[in-house]
């Protein structure tokens, strides 16, 4: 009879998570504390503590503040881009367009603390770092309009015009999330007539021509 052998080692459950490290509970402590207050209401300390590891931990592997602070960006960034590029959908660019503000507005409605913080400073105040982070999926959201609107080859005026629509719809959302001085419906249509005025006096396109033809 053949003795069977047994491996005493136990074994980890194969679907079972790894637990966090200690890097990773200061990411996800800092995006929480970020998203809801901005990044000049919160400490180091208050960070540490939430996310249970010890002080110097934060330091070690981030270096400062406002490089935590800039990871934390570059990951919501990457996942607000993903929201933002899915939305695009609709049989006119009108409505791709009106799917994406929407989908903007619910994303930054939950980063109201840092979308609130970022824009009272200016981006600049807290760090050029986090503004150009932020600015770059500013223009690959006005890419994805220009494909959208089949522009193939905007021009630097184009841009520059999308780019003040950009600042307009994003001063209306600040003021949806600040005083509710401005409903979401609101916001969508006033900057979706500004489009309308771009597309006819500038970019020389058609906001509701038919994709799917």
């Amino acid at each position: 009879m053949t003795d069977i052998k047994t491996d005493p080692s136990p074994r980890r459950n194969a679907g079972a998570e790894k637990p966090s490290t200690g890097k990773q509970r200061l990411l996800e402590a800092a995006e929480r504390l970020f998203a809801s207050k901005g990044f000049l209401d919160v400490s180091a300390a208050e960070i540490v503590r939430e996310a249970g590891v010890a002080h110097g931990l934060l330091f070690h592997h981030f270096g400062s503040m406002e490089e935590l602070y800039s990871e934390v960006s570059r990951t919501a960034v990457a996942r607000m881009d993903v929201v933002q590029l899915k939305a695009f959908r609709g049989r006119t660019p009108r409505i791709q367009v009106a799917s994406f503000l929407r989908a903007h507005m619910r994303f930054v409605r939950q980063r109201q603390g840092d979308a609130l913080a970022r824009a009272r400073s200016h981006n600049l105040a807290i760090s050029a770092k986090v503004a150009d982070i932020w600015d770059a999926s500013r223009l690959r959201a006005i890419r994805r309009v220009c494909e959208v609107l089949r522009i193939d080859e905007p021009s630097n005026r184009a841009l520059t015009c999308l780019r003040a629509w950009i600042g307009f719809y994003d001063q209306l959302v600040m003021a949806w999330l600040s005083d509710r001085s401005v409903t979401e419906t609101e916001v969508v249509q006033w900057t979706l007539r500004q489009l309308d005025h771009l597309a006819a006096e500038v970019l020389l396109v058609e906001i509701d021509r038919d994709l799917t033809g």
